[in-house]
């Protein structure tokens, strides 16, 4: 049985690099993959060093670590911003250039790989609940290599968002000790009680 590792990542540096981040080859990681791809070329991007590209996810998938990999995008920057719908969309923009694009899945998934008896089979034993470990790790490499070779255009709807509204910087806000645990906390995120005391959230949900 053909596994993971040996898939062969030649001319598929980027692919790779995304693979070795996340730690291993899957369909949710792929849909990130090819969504960086097809916004790096329509739009013209590289790889973030600030934050000139943000990405906002409907969900909080696998996909994300490709965004962080190809476009520089990230949590810790402010630049990728998670809004956990469980959509398979997301919406990439281009702060330079003031243009933003939105990916969307409209359609089921349909396997249009090379050994589609194979795959109905592990399908099948999925949806039955008898599938084995490495049967499950087939059915993703199976469905991630699938992925790959669709053409985009089976896999996303593009709309180019007009006038987009781009999302705020990232907020800089100092530092101040909680008035309930002593921790200190981004000013902007306590909360003040009736007492007037200054808590983090975590302790004014007690």
């Amino acid at each position: 049985m053909t596994t993971n590792s040996e898939m062969d990542y030649t001319g598929k540096e980027i692919l790779k690099a995304c693979v070795d981040f996340h730690g291993h080859l899957c369909p949710g990681l792929v849909y990130g993959y090819r969504v960086a791809v097809e916004a790096m070329a329509r739009l013209g991007l590289s790889r973030a060093r600030d934050e000139e590209t943000v990405v906002i996810s409907e969900n909080d998938s696998c996909a994300v670590d490709a965004f962080q990999v190809l476009l520089g995008t990230t949590p810790g920057k402010g630049n990728l911003i998670i809004r956990d719908y469980g959509k398979n969309a997301y919406t990439v923009f281009d702060r330079n250039a003031g243009r933003a694009l939105r990916f969307a899945r409209r359609k089921s998934y349909v396997y249009g790989g090379a050994v589609p008896e194979e795959y109905a089979g592990l399908e099948e034993k999925m949806s039955s609940g008898t599938a084995t470990p490495e049967e499950l790790k087939r059915q993703k490499y199976l469905k991630a290599l699938d992925l790959l070779q669709a053409p985009f255009a089976d896999l996303y709807d593009t709309e180019e968002a007009a006038g987009p509204e781009m999302p705020p910087y990232a907020p800089l806000s100092p530092s101040l000790p909680c008035d309930c645990c002593g921790e200190m906390t981004m000013a902007a995120r306590l909360v003040t009680s009736e007492d007037g005391k200054r808590c983090c959230r975590a302790c004014a949900g007690k």
